[in-house]
């Protein structure tokens, strides 16, 4: 009688060689998704307030369709450590920096808000158009730079105020390193008295 084989020979199941058959990870869509849905909310924050509730909403079912695509779709990226976003990070400052002048300038000149708050400074032509009163233009000019000027110092008073790295965990890291520091002195100690004791014998 033959013996069956249909077990012996069958490849054992592994879950990394159908991974391995996945289409790789691209990051980099990911992240300029997430600059470029960061640019619209900042810049054009005055012109549409509620967009960063509705970008909330979209970030949640992007995370669980992340989620998916990672799991099922691509091949799971390495994780490696960083100190920071890189380029990306000097990309999101420089969008909140130019997000103040374009808000201020939305502000004085293509939207009303300011015409209803300093109605002196406007008057409405009989195209039913927006214009500087007379002699007053200069001094929309002046409000709006100032504010956007107000808006930047702001900014760096912020960085300057709060750390990059909180105070506790700084502690936290000068102990580990202190902490490192000793036992490596006591393990060259330690050699240094091994090596003693071999030269007297």
């Amino acid at each position: 009688k033959g013996k069956k084989t249909d077990g012996l020979n069958r490849k054992p199941y592994s879950p990394l060689s159908d991974e391995a058959k996945l289409d790789e990870y691209e990051q980099f869509d990911d992240y300029m998704e997430i600059i470029i849905q960061f640019g619209y909310v900042t810049l054009f924050a005055s012109a549409y307030p509620l967009a960063s509730s509705i970008m909330i909403i979209a970030n949640l079912v992007e995370m669980r369709s992340d989620t998916f695509k990672l799991s099922f779709i691509c091949r799971k990226p390495r994780s490696l450590r960083c100190d920071g976003l890189g380029m990306w990070g000097s990309l999101l400052s420089g969008l909140v920096t130019l997000s103040a002048l374009t808000n201020c300038l939305i502000f004085g000149f293509t939207s009303g808000q300011l015409m209803e708050w300093l109605p002196s400074l406007y008057t409405i032509d009989e195209s039913d158009h927006m214009r500087f009163s007379d002699n007053k233009g200069w001094l929309v000019i002046f409000i709006i730079f100032g504010v956007e000027r107000a808006l930047l110092f702001t900014k760096l008073l912020i960085n300057a105020v709060i750390p990059d790295i909180p105070e506790d965990v700084m502690d936290e890291l000068q102990r580990k390193h202190f902490v490192q520091e000793e036992e490596s002195r006591q393990y060259e100690r330690g050699l240094g008295n091994v090596n003693n004791s071999n030269k007297s014998d």
